[in-house]
């Protein structure tokens, strides 16, 4: 027994003491009011006395002997000689209460154990030989005692035995007790680091996991989980999984022949998250079973797949535009030749036989579509084959500032239309092609200005962050939709009835061998922001960046 819980035990006992006194003294005290008022009570009375005296020399020691066994060892053997004066009080030798004796002998073998209850049965048997050898006079009883020798010896030897064998038996269930609280505190000990470990796994998973009764009510999430959500299980309370995860209601139903062949189901859908965010979800759903193998709910194990996806999209953009930049290479050389000697022989007989009317019209309809068939050759060419990387040291804010007014006399500028440049510096250097990066902003400004067709202001800045230069492009045009999104830089997927779809397709493949980055923001509401971002020295100049070129965001759904 540790001291904290033997002194809890002294404390207790202390506590027992003076109600046992006290229930003790108010039933002599009737006595002697209405039965047996001839009797002389007084030594009961001081025994009383000196019961309280004890009680308050255990209390006082208790203060510097809390826990110690000695300080029990001194309650036990002072308990017993109270016993005593009791016992030679009732009869000595005749008295029907030398059974308090197994009182202390039991506390001390349940306390103590074996040897501390083989020590207070002797000690009490030794008060009580005491008690029974010199006959004192025992004034609550008719008679003093046994007068037959023989009967006080037989009186002493059962009493022995019987102290030492409740002394045995008592410790013995002390230490059987003692083991069994071992081992449970063992087990215990067991039963929390298996719980702790569960719970460290659980918890240390990234992907999330939740688990509903049979019907379908969600009683679990884990960490990973409310990471994912961005949800706290008591947020989803009485929830429904199929509400959560947006699914019909008669999913778990449809599910469950699949799940109970011991089959896992796996699908992917997109998901809103807490703070509003859309993600993409990959789910697995299986049954949850108890160890006898019944069915007692589901499992769903989710990961936020967004940017996997978003990274399959890009490397399935990146095999279509390499298979048409192949494709492109062949045919512009192959086209542009018929198509300068068709031009070229339009034109003559256009000088030559001054035609009018419907024929008039005609050529010139040829004309104007071989400029149209010739711009969308160079298109190709450009996409394919761009030419030699030459990377420069140039200053971006003066590059806009050029394409800014190449721009305020084209064609895409109408009335209506604002341009608004805002930089972070006067002048903001970073190493880049300068002609192809030209080409990036033409083909993002007049982009941007084809989707603004009444008008709007198109705002243009270059930033700092760091060792990364930001250049953003922001209209108010018509926005676009998340499918247009996906296909934003798909070749041939233009909006714009005169466009060859290609303008973008160029702009990401020239950012991409930059080592730079883009991101596409839109909405049909606010019109559409693309932000470039390039490292100020361009490393990796002709070469694939080893990061996504386009971010989660600018390909999510």
């Amino acid at each position: 027994m540790n001291q904290r819980e033997l002194a809890r035990q002294q404390r207790k006992l202390m506590i027992v003491r003076l109600a046992t006194i006290t229930t003790l003294l108010i039933s002599v005290y009737a006595i002697e009011l209405h039965d047996a008022p001839e009797l002389n009570y007084g030594p009961l009375f001081s025994l009383a006395a000196a019961g309280y005296g004890l009680v308050a020399l255990y209390a006082l020691l208790y203060r510097f002997w809390a826990g110690r066994p000695a300080l029990l060892w001194f309650q036990l053997i002072g308990d017993a000689g109270v016993i005593s004066g009791f016992v030679a009080i009732t009869g000595g030798p005749a008295s029907p209460m030398s059974f308090l004796y197994l009182l202390p002998i039991g506390v001390g073998a349940m306390s103590l154990y074996r040897r501390g209850g083989i020590g207070l049965a002797l000690i009490c048997w030794s008060l009580y030989a005491g008690v029974v050898l010199f006959q004192p006079i025992a004034p609550l009883a008719a008679s003093g005692g046994y007068q037959d020798p023989g009967r006080l010896w037989y009186a002493l030897v059962v009493h022995l035995l019987g102290m030492i064998a409740v002394a045995l038996l008592c410790s013995y269930l002390s230490e059987r007790i003692r083991a069994q609280g071992t081992e449970l505190a063992e087990r215990r000990g067991a039963v929390h680091r298996l719980q702790a470990l569960n719970e460290n796994i659980i918890g240390s998973i990234n992907s999330g996991l939740i688990t509903t009764d049979l019907s379908g009510s969600i009683n679990f999430l884990n960490r990973g989980g409310r990471e994912i959500t961005g949800y706290r299980l008591q947020d989803l309370n009485g929830t429904r999984v199929h509400q959560m995860l947006d699914l019909d209601p008669e999913f778990l139903e449809r599910v469950q022949p699949q799940l109970a062949r011991r089959q896992r189901l796996r699908f992917e859908r997109f998901f809103r998250t807490a703070d509003g965010r859309t993600i993409f979800l990959g789910v697995a759903v299986s049954s949850l079973s108890d160890r006898s193998g019944e069915a007692i709910g589901y499992l769903f194990i989710f990961q936020d797949v967004t940017d996997v996806r978003s990274l399959e999209q890009e490397v399935r953009l990146k095999e279509r535009m390499a298979a048409l930049g192949q494709m492109a290479a062949g045919m512009a050389h192959e086209l542009r030749n018929p198509l300068a000697a068709m031009s070229g022989a339009v034109q003559y007989l256009k000088g030559s036989l001054r035609p009018e009317g419907e024929t008039l019209e005609l050529m010139d309809i040829i004309l104007r579509e071989s400029q149209r068939l010739d711009q969308a050759i160079r298109d190709f060419l450009t996409f394919a084959r761009p030419g030699k990387f030459a990377a420069t040291e140039a200053d971006l804010v003066r590059l806009i500032d050029d394409s800014v007014k190449l721009l305020r006399k084209s064609s895409q500028f109408v009335k209506g239309h604002d341009i608004v440049t805002e930089h972070d510096a006067d002048e903001i250097h970073c190493e880049v092609d300068v002609n192809r990066m030209k080409q990036v902003f033409w083909n993002l400004a007049t982009n941007a200005l084809k989707a603004m067709p009444h008008g709007g202001a198109l705002r243009i800045g270059v930033g700092i962050d760091g060792e990364r230069i930001k250049v953003r492009f922001a209209d108010e045009g018509v926005g676009m939709t998340d499918q247009q999104k996906m296909q934003y830089f798909q070749p041939f997927a233009s909006s714009f009835e005169e466009g060859t779809g290609l303008g973008a397709a160029i702009v990401y493949r020239l950012v991409e061998e930059h080592g730079g980055k883009i991101e596409v923001d839109t909405s049909l509401e606010s019109g559409t922001s693309v932000t470039i971002d390039l490292p100020r020295r361009t490393s990796t100049a002709g070469n694939q960046s080893s990061e996504p070129l386009v971010s989660a965001g600018g390909l999510r759904a």
